[in-house]
């Protein structure tokens, strides 16, 4: 008896374990080619989502969205302050989803082992204009008009392969690369805009106005 109740509570918890559905994935696939990673640690799998910055109004949307997929806690979680060089303020989110084994193949495809990210061949099924408009939120920094992001978790042949995937896919020419950091003119801005303008959230709009 005791042990067909145990096995209906795994049932259960198995059932009410939420599938990865795709628009959630346009979301991830955006976030994990930053500082988001997946944490894979004995019976534990989940998504931490680090965002950096000092838009709260962001953060507090990034982690909206997600609680309103059931894929998180509702409360906020702790938002921590660090000071920088020069006296700087940086705020630190890290959001930490529920346990789902449906991050275990995700996994696979992002990591070659715990520590190194690898890009998934199938980011061309994945990666769409609401990950790209995410992924420059969350990652983007403008200086002298250009927008940047780096990419120091990704080897050479990902970060390649990566640009080459962005200019088929978006129509964008001329990305370049420079110490791992890849560099969007004001004419590749102009573009990203105008097709990513639906997802841009309002304090974060001025990383595509040059």
């Amino acid at each position: 008896m005791l042990l067909n109740l145990k096995y209906l509570i795994i049932i259960i918890l198995i059932l009410t374990i939420p599938s990865l559905n795709k628009n959630y994935l346009y979301l991830i696939y955006g976030l994990l080619l930053g500082n988001s990673y997946i944490l894979n640690n004995n019976n534990e799998i989940k998504l931490i989502i680090e965002i950096e910055g000092k838009h709260m109004s962001y953060m507090t949307h990034i982690h909206s969205k997600i609680s309103s997929l059931s894929y998180c806690k509702n409360k906020m979680p702790l938002i921590k302050s660090q000071i920088m060089q020069k006296g700087n303020l940086k705020k630190v989110m890290l959001l930490k989803t529920y346990n789902n084994n449906n991050y275990l193949e995700l996994y696979k495809k992002w990591y070659l082992d715990k520590h190194k990210k690898n890009i998934p061949n199938d980011i061309y099924n994945y990666f769409n204009e609401e990950s790209l408009c995410y992924w420059l939120m969350t990652e983007g920094k403008i200086s002298n008009k250009n927008l940047f992001v780096n990419m120091k978790k990704f080897n050479d042949k990902d970060i390649n392969f990566f640009i080459q995937f962005l200019e088929n896919k978006f129509n964008l020419h001329q990305i370049n690369l420079k110490n791992n950091w890849l560099e969007f003119n004001s004419n590749n801005i102009k573009k990203i805009y105008n097709i990513t303008k639906p997802y841009i959230f309002s304090s974060m709009k001025f990383k595509f106005l040059t």
